[in-house]
């Protein structure tokens, strides 16, 4: 019985009551704010995440794959950064009914397809960009094998599906069309260049429920971030970072830095290292997040792995195992040249 009660206590708080969430956030800048779509160096880019949590849970665990696309035009000889974003995030779970004598299998998916454009301006030297991102979501389940409060047998201290649960009006699909905007400030300043952003996800506030009738709004999600590098030496470089989202009284903050290497390898010019932590305000010592990562040719790999420090951790089930998570980035070269050559007609 306790392990139902985790099962599903957890599927719903994360399938409905948030979003889809990276701790390399820092790597999937369509998923962190879409004002960054185009905040690189080169014509194009197409970056892929992975996170898979939650497996000691039965062995059942939540997958989240993302990829993203995106590439510069110019109107008048003004860029503008256009990309598409699409998710998805899924369970799949079972639990043996000893009423029925069989597995009971459940699902839930999560699915999105976006569309994102971006721009900058220069005011004096302070540089910002916008950006605007919207597109469908999707949610799918199985309400047939969902189980209600009226169909629980206090005797064997089982759900019977059986009986009538009395719910004529839910249904197994929902879609919405989903709106997210962002604006990020940077600003060279000797050797530094810090970068914060802010940007609001759900802004038009879609119903979402498998009920027909039911009438309830998805909250917007307010994230701000902040990063910056520093040269150390002509060897190392130091990338701190900071994050917080939040949503009516769910909060998320990590906040940690990476330590970057240059290399005397051929193909492989920089290498990095780090540490990051998970915390939330009601909840705290969340997670550790040591961090890896290689820049190959005109990839960027990135790898990571949650400890788990939260209550919930210490659990039977958990026995403080974490989430893997990684991450893979090609930036296409840039065609934009980096010096005006002016030539001279003496020669």
């Amino acid at each position: 019985m306790r392990k139902t009660i985790i099962y599903f206590s957890f599927i719903f708080s994360q399938a409905f009551a948030q979003d889809v969430h990276l701790s390399q956030f820092y790597n999937s800048d369509h998923f962190l704010n879409p004002s960054k779509i185009g905040d690189y160096d080169g014509d194009f880019r197409v970056t892929l995440n992975y996170r898979n949590q939650w497996r000691q849970i039965d062995k059942q665990p939540i997958s989240t794959y993302m990829l993203s696309f995106d590439h510069m035009f110019f109107i008048k000889n003004h860029e503008f950064d256009v990309g598409i974003y699409a998710v998805s995030d899924r369970f799949t779970g079972k639990e043996f009914n000893i009423i029925s004598n069989n597995n009971i299998n459940y699902f839930v998916n999560n699915t999105k397809l976006l569309g994102s454009l971006s721009t900058h301006f220069y005011l004096k030297q302070n540089k910002f960009r916008v950006g605007i991102q919207s597109g469908l979501a999707m949610r799918s389940t199985d309400p047939q094998n969902q189980t209600f409060d009226n169909q629980w047998y206090y005797l064997l201290g089982d759900f019977d599906k059986s009986i009538d649960s009395k719910e004529q009006n839910n249904k197994p699909n929902q879609k919405f069309l989903d709106l997210n905007v962002g604006v990020e400030w940077s600003r060279k300043i000797g050797n530094i260049e810090p970068k914060i952003g802010f940007s609001v996800h759900h802004v038009n506030r879609p119903k979402e429920s498998y009920w027909n009738s039911a009438s309830e709004r998805l909250r917007a999600r307010k994230v701000f971030f902040a990063e910056t590098y520093y040269q150390i030496n002509s060897e190392f470089g130091l990338h701190p970072k900071f994050l917080f989202m939040w949503t009516s009284k769910t909060n998320d903050l990590l906040l940690g830095a990476n330590l970057s290497k240059k290399i005397q390898i051929k193909n492989i010019p920089l290498i990095y290292a780090g540490l990051h932590y998970r915390h939330g305000i009601s909840r705290v010592f969340d997670a550790l997040i040591p961090t890896f990562g290689v820049k190959y040719k005109r990839y960027d790999i990135g790898l990571s792995y949650d400890v788990n420090l939260s209550s919930l951790s210490k659990s039977t089930y958990s026995n403080r195992k974490g989430s893997l998570e990684f991450s893979l980035i090609y930036t296409g070269a840039s065609t934009l040249p980096k010096k005006l050559l002016i030539p001279c007609d003496r020669y």
